[in-house]
């Protein structure tokens, strides 16, 4: 998706009357008691957090996955000290690039945070793929569902200023490069998610830019690296001086936060509803959801995969993992029984794979690897 010129705006200036997204305490949806030491521990991604908690709890009994959320505690302990006393005080991996860090520390390679935690985590959830999509490596790329991502501003921008309900993909990459300062004459501010989110390394995918090219974008706010992916929370917008904020928010987020605490298909939502007054938009004049009972809409021009990500020796080779294996290879896998819950939360679900293309394969496929 790359351009070759935008057309530049000017921004309006006056003084300032500044609307903020109340922040909230975080919740988290840790196994609980947090001594309950089920068989696989998973770290990560907080797109997928909520989604594989419905997951684990469903998942026999609720004994076989423990998902340990990206936001709580500072420090978490995934296996039993009296069997594994490296597992304590594990400093708590906050998305998916950090999820990847932890389970290649519990293989052995290297680190987490300066502590050995070897045979620590057993998967990591992931809402990006690797940056190389190819079919092997250390590290397999388990699909269990499909997301789209969006931009989200506060619904008083579109109120009160006319920011537009739908942007093109072009004009968010100009946005993003700093060359689209403004749009219907009003001057927008993109914001970028934390460091190690697999959403901020998927938009910046999409918008064309390279993780360390993000100095000469300065125009890109991350607020000293506090904003936390698919928290609506952190939208502003200044009536006075005509200017909004834009963030890459998770579709299936959002319609999780939305369904927060009702039951759907006889699976309830448990979630924190961190939407504040954010407001999803429309890309190339599609929308993100359909229905009035809102779904993921996979004809979306910007989808992906989702995925737990497990070392490749524990599905193949001499001795496979049973556990893992059982619980997210194949159609047939636990996890890929789950549909009902996995849509619940707000993700699509694919049956079948896209010939060819590695980035959009049937849930439980183990096609897609990388050695990270």
């Amino acid at each position: 998706m790359k351009l070759h010129r935008y057309a530049r705006y000017g921004a309006a200036a006056a003084a300032a009357v500044l609307v903020l997204g109340l922040a909230a305490p975080t919740a988290s949806a840790d196994p609980n008691p947090v001594t309950d030491y089920r068989q696989l521990a998973g770290v990560g991604s907080d797109t997928t957090q909520d989604v594989m908690n419905g997951v684990g709890l469903t998942v026999n009994g609720g004994a076989t996955i423990a998902s340990w959320d990206a936001r709580g505690t500072s420090t978490i302990t995934t296996k039993d000290p009296a069997t594994n006393a490296n597992c304590t005080g594990i400093v708590r991996p906050d998305g998916s690039g950090q999820g990847r860090s932890a389970l290649r520390a519990s293989e052995g390679e290297g680190q987490w945070n300066g502590k050995t935690i070897t045979n620590c985590v057993d998967f990591a959830r992931s809402s990006s793929s690797p940056s190389t999509p190819t079919a092997t490596g250390n590290y397999t790329y388990i699909p269990f569902g499909v997301d789209a991502v969006t931009y989200a501003v506060h619904s008083n921008a579109v109120s009160d200023l006319g920011f537009p309900t739908t942007l093109t993909a072009q004009q968010l990459e100009g946005i993003y490069k700093c060359v689209i300062r403004s749009v219907n004459g009003i001057a927008v501010t993109p914001l970028l998610p934390q460091s190690g989110s697999g959403t901020r390394a998927f938009w910046l995918s999409k918008v064309d830019i390279l993780e360390d090219e993000l100095p000469a974008y300065p125009c890109i706010q991350q607020r000293n690296n506090t904003i936390q992916e698919h928290d609506g929370r952190v939208l502003t917008y200044d009536f006075a001086q005509n200017k909004a904020d834009i963030v890459p928010f998770s579709v299936a987020q959002y319609i999780a936060q939305t369904n927060h605490g009702k039951t759907i298909g006889g699976v309830t939502v448990n979630t924190e509803d961190r939407r504040g007054s954010a407001v999803l938009g429309r890309i190339n004049g599609v929308a993100p959801t359909t229905g009035t009972d809102p779904k993921l809409n996979t004809s979306f021009p910007i989808i992906r995969d989702v995925y737990n990500v497990v070392p490749t020796h524990d599905i193949e080779g001499a001795a496979p993992d049973s556990t893992i294996v059982n619980t997210f290879v194949g159609a047939n896998s636990a996890v890929c029984q789950q549909s009902a819950v996995i849509q619940a939360f707000g993700f699509g679900f694919r049956t079948t794979s896209v010939p060819g293309d590695l980035l959009k394969q049937a849930c439980g496929a183990t096609g897609l690897r990388a050695n990270s």
